[in-house]
């Protein structure tokens, strides 16, 4: 059996918590959702396209092969180059041959931005930097290789990247990683678990509450809404590990307050002031609309931009009154094309009887203004649209927290709650991430013929239910 190595992966978890880390080093990982498997596509077909950059560069793929190039100084760049040393591996996207050594380069599929690198992205850089100079390798500088934003279908691939010089953030970030991969690749490689303890990297960890020192805690202080760091160290270093310790006199936002209490004393905390006025301001017929919407780094339509966020769909239900009867009417795009304006014109002809629209989130709101700025022969319409919109999340947030919501708000934590009834369970297509996976199958051809009317029947069933979960929950909020 081949002796395991740590990884990249492996070593950045280990960084925040080393027991974190040796979870991430056994785990073999799962089959990949439709979303994970997206992205994995995804990711690999822009480094296919970042190479070409580099025309003339050869691909390694290997340690041994790896060796080999390196040596031939008539190899100016190497694809998919790997080094190991003293238990770690690493395989550089390329390594770049200059006066005196080697440039890496670390190709994301990220978009560049007027902001700084993003740390995550310096990290990354930096554990590569870090295993190739103990291998050996005489790194001088270190780029990294982003998204262009006005890149279109057409244009040469060439031009779909930006190349940032990081050397100087990415050096400065190796050398403490090259201080603690001696003592972390002893706790690593150990057949032991590294004695496990509380920290903020607990919050988003997958392993906290069934392998590790959440298992057990039914109510988690990581339930409190938006915890900072610092107030999590605060607790933290009172011992207080549960929603239940937490005392009276913690300083803590409102909503942070109410969730305290709702679960301390597993009654919900009501507000009807909150959720009279939402009702107040409802104007009959009153609409509940959601939209779908694809985002892909290799735009799927001209016109487009890499990550573009594109509205592919949405369902909308419409009752004339208080007690009248749903109706329902949808729209999905033929995924072969971008079918935005058509979109844009549809629902405004379906929601013209309309005096208030339900959402929930700011989401429907932000697609609506990007369709009056693509479209401003329609923009009028769209901001008459806009006017009409109700935001339900805060009318939720604010005027019920329940215990059982666990300090959440999304619809897929309410629903199950306020209407028990109601479920995504059992549904094809049953989450966000999988509704964009299957409009993106379906666009790339990817989708067998025959399946292509189930799986948009599917979409259509999903999204469906998210304006008809929307309906319930409001009618739940009436009775309190």
């Amino acid at each position: 059996m081949a002796r395991q190595m740590i990884r990249k992966e492996v070593f950045l978890a280990a960084i925040k918590c080393s027991t974190q880390g040796w979870y991430v080093m056994q785990d073999r990982g799962g089959v990949p959702t439709h979303g994970e498997r997206l992205r994995m596509d995804e990711g690999k077909e822009v480094h296919d396209r970042a190479r070409s950059l580099h025309p003339n560069g050869v691909y390694a793929g290997s340690v041994e092969k790896t060796k080999t190039l390196v040596a031939d100084p008539r190899q100016e760049v190497i694809f998919e180059a790997e080094f190991q040393i003293n238990g770690y591996v690493a395989r550089a996207d390329w390594i770049r041959r200059v006066e005196g050594g080697w440039v890496i380069g670390e190709v994301k599929s990220s978009l560049i931005s007027d902001e700084s690198p993003k740390a995550e992205h310096i990290d990354d850089l930096a554990y590569t930097c870090m295993v190739l100079r103990r291998s050996g390798l005489a790194v001088q500088s270190c780029e990294l290789v982003l998204m262009n934003r006005d890149w279109r279908i057409g244009q040469p691939d060439s031009e779909l990247f930006v190349v940032l010089d990081l050397t100087e953030s990415v050096f400065d970030r190796a050398q403490g990683f090259d201080q603690s991969c001696d003592k972390l690749r002893l706790s690593l490689l150990d057949d032991g678990i590294p004695p496990p303890h509380m920290c903020y990297a607990c919050r988003k960890c997958e392993f906290f509450r069934s392998d590790c020192v959440g298992a057990g805690i039914k109510d988690s202080i990581f339930y409190l809404p938006n915890l900072r760091e610092g107030k999590f160290h605060q607790l933290n270093s009172q011992g207080i590990v549960s929603i239940h310790e937490v005392p009276k006199s913690s300083e803590l936002t409102d909503y942070q307050s109410a969730v305290v209490r709702a679960i301390q004393t597993g009654k919900p905390v009501i507000d009807r002031e909150a959720i009279q006025a939402c009702m107040h301001r409802l104007r009959w017929p009153v609409g509940y609309l959601d939209f779908e919407t694809i985002k892909a780094a290799i735009p799927l339509y001209p016109r487009v931009a890499p990550h573009e966020q594109v509205v592919t769909q949405y369902s909308l239900h419409i009752q004339e009154g208080l007690e009248s009867d749903l109706e329902h009417t949808d729209y999905l795009a033929d995924h072969r094309m971008d079918c935005r304006e058509q979109l844009a014109m549809q629902l405004l002809a379906d929601t013209k009887s309309c005096e208030s629209v339900i959402t929930y989130s700011s989401f429907e709101k932000t697609t609506i203004r990007g369709l009056a700025k693509l479209y401003p022969e329609h923009s009028n319409e769209l901001h008459m649209l806009e006017d009409k919109l109700i935001d339900l999340l805060p009318v939720v947030r604010n005027g019920v927290v329940h215990p059982d919501f666990m300090g959440r708000s999304s619809i897929k934590a309410v629903l199950p709650v306020l209407v028990p009834e109601m479920s995504y369970k059992g549904l094809e297509v049953a989450d966000g991430d999988t509704a964009i996976a299957a409009f993106v199958s379906l666009a790339l051809g990817k989708v067998q013929p025959d399946r292509v009317q189930d799986i948009r029947d599917s979409l259509l069933e999903y999204c469906k239910l998210d304006t008809l979960a929307m309906v319930r929950v409001l009618e739940a909020l009436r009775q309190y």
